[in-house]
Parts: C-alpha cells; sequence; structure tokens
C-alpha cells in the first residue's frame, strides 16, 4: 500500500527527534547558551523543511 493511500495519517517525526536531541544536550550538561543555540536552530530546520515540503 502507497503512503498515500494509507489509513493512518503519517506522523511528523521531527518534533519529536529535536526534543529528543535537546533534552540530551541538557542532560549531558551543555551549557545553557548552547542549548538555545541548538534549540533555535533544530527549530529553524524544522521550518525549512516543512515549508519545503508545502511547495
Amino acid at each position: 500500500m502507497s503512503p498515500g493511500n494509507s489509513p493512518q495519517p503519517q506522523r511528523r517525526t521531527w518534533p519529536y527527534a529535536a526534543t529528543t536531541v535537546t533534552v540530551l544536550a541538557i542532560q549531558q550538561g551543555w551549557p545553557a547558551q548552547q542549548v538555545i543555540t541548538l534549540a533555535v536552530s533544530l527549530l529553524v530546520l524544522i521550518a525549512l523543511i516543512t515549508s519545503a515540503g508545502r511547495v
């Protein structure tokens, strides 16, 4: 069965992956400024990927 005909909607895993990476960075003791920079970078990347998928 092709993904377009799937009865279940496709889950977007980007937000979960970004959250996981951010939490791991915090748990590893990264400085707050680096965690913030990482989180912002991941959010921008997700936004770019999402917007590119709509074109």
